[in-house]
């Protein structure tokens, strides 16, 4: 096994570099050789962990990943009626009976504010902020909001805000952040995030959002330190999902023979959830269980100021408190 893992590193820095050899199956297969495999042989009987998105892609493939492992899972989506094929579903091939649906639409204030305001569980160990959309044309929101930045960012920020209660009741508590590799090219930027620009690109807009998203894992991991509950954030690489194939069709035909399964795709994500050795590193951006650089190139960081205007304009969209996040020495 030592000589596999060798060659693996060896293929790792050739390849990796391509993105192709990495975001690909090729790359989680070659990935996967240095994996602890006892990290994912734990018991999640008694953790209780909230996946959005859970009905589909990779918050399903991650709800059956915790749900196997016997955590009790709340799929968290908007939809009442996918929700409940996706529960039925989990229970039939998972057998675990502890398994509950909620509704909530993350792109909606209002309904994030009746969710958290009577949440249906008393503690949480495990929040996966995993829905997220990527549209072909512009819409906003009943709030007035862009519909990309209020799901993929906003309405999940809020909803961790009004979970923090619960959070703090759980065990080694971990919120995830679910991104993109598509981030790296761009810059974290205001007013692009704000109102997207004409003509509107969807892949870019999105590609924004989970730019902000990274800064966003990292600034509330350092704010939540103190209260013991960690913030990771990921990207799950190049994954088949319902998603990938409606919203960049071109994308998915030609790549769709080296894409992940959902499975590959959300393994992190597990991971993360369920081995509590990651939990003591707090703040990082994953890649196939590994802490990756958020930047390749210089021209994509951002200065402090910005990042401050950038926080304090997300508790202002969220209608958060910012005293909700702040840190607690």
């Amino acid at each position: 096994m030592s000589w596999q893992k060798s060659l693996a590193r060896i293929g790792d820095a050739v390849l990796d570099p391509t993105i192709v050899g990495a975001f690909g199956r090729g790359g989680f297969k070659r990935h996967q050789i240095g994996f602890d495999q006892g990290d994912l042989a734990v018991d999640l009987s008694g953790r209780v962990c909230a996946v959005t998105g859970a009905n589909g892609g990779l918050g399903y493939a991650t709800a059956a990943g915790l749900a196997a492992r016997g955590a009790t899972v709340w799929l968290l989506c908007r939809n009442q009626e996918r929700g409940q094929k996706a529960l039925d579903t989990l229970q039939a091939t998972t057998g675990n009976p502890n398994l509950r649906l909620g509704i909530v639409d993350v792109s909606s204030l209002e309904d994030i504010d009746r969710f958290v305001r009577h949440p249906p569980f008393e503690s949480l160990d495990v929040l996966v902020n995993n829905a997220g959309i990527l549209p072909t044309s512009r819409s906003s929101t009943a709030e007035g909001l862009d519909s990309t930045l209020a799901t993929n960012l906003v309405g999940p920020f809020a909803l961790t805000a009004g979970l923090l209660p619960a959070l703090e009741s759980g065990r080694a508590a971990r919120i995830i952040w679910v991104s993109s590799g598509g981030m790296y090219p761009r810059k974290l930027d205001l007013e692009r995030l704000w109102h997207p620009p004409d003509p509107f690109d969807g892949v870019t807009a999105y590609a924004d959002t989970k730019r902000a998203m990274v800064v966003t894992s990292a600034r509330m991991a350092k704010a939540l330190e103190s209260r013991g509950i960690a913030v990771h954030c990921m990207h799950p690489g190049w994954a088949d999902t319902p998603g990938v194939q409606s919203s960049i069709p071109g994308f998915w035909r030609m790549t769709r023979r080296m894409l992940r399964s959902p499975e590959e795709g959300a393994d992190t994500t597990v991971w993360l959830a369920a081995c509590d050795r990651a939990h003591a590193r707090s703040g990082l951006f994953w890649f196939d269980r590994v802490p990756r650089r958020t930047h390749f190139v210089p021209w994509t960081r951002h200065t402090p100021a910005a990042e401050d205007a950038f926080w304090q304009a997300l508790h202002d969209w969220s209608r958060v408190d910012p005293q909700v996040f702040e840190s607690r020495g």
